[in-house]
């Protein structure tokens, strides 16, 4: 029986401890975030957010630098 992808993550996040504030940084997850999902203070927590960090912990997504991206309305060289 596969084990349930919020176990995974959990467990992933437990053997990194000391790295979560790297991690939320290149996840888009925020630390507290993550202390209260391994903590046990998020009982559902997202597919997405679990399926992303997954990846990062388990090495197949690399982290990118996060970058501001345009929102609607702003002008070109603004």
């Amino acid at each position: 029986m596969r084990e349930n992808l919020d176990t995974q993550v959990r467990d992933l996040l437990n053997s990194r401890k000391g790295e979560w504030l790297e991690i939320a940084k290149h996840s888009d997850v925020s630390y507290s975030w993550i202390s209260k999902f391994v903590n046990g203070h998020i009982p559902n927590p997202g597919y997405a957010t679990l399926r992303d960090l997954s990846a990062y912990l388990s090495g197949k997504k690399t982290p990118t630098p996060h970058t501001p991206t345009a929102r609607a309305g702003d002008k070109a060289g603004a």
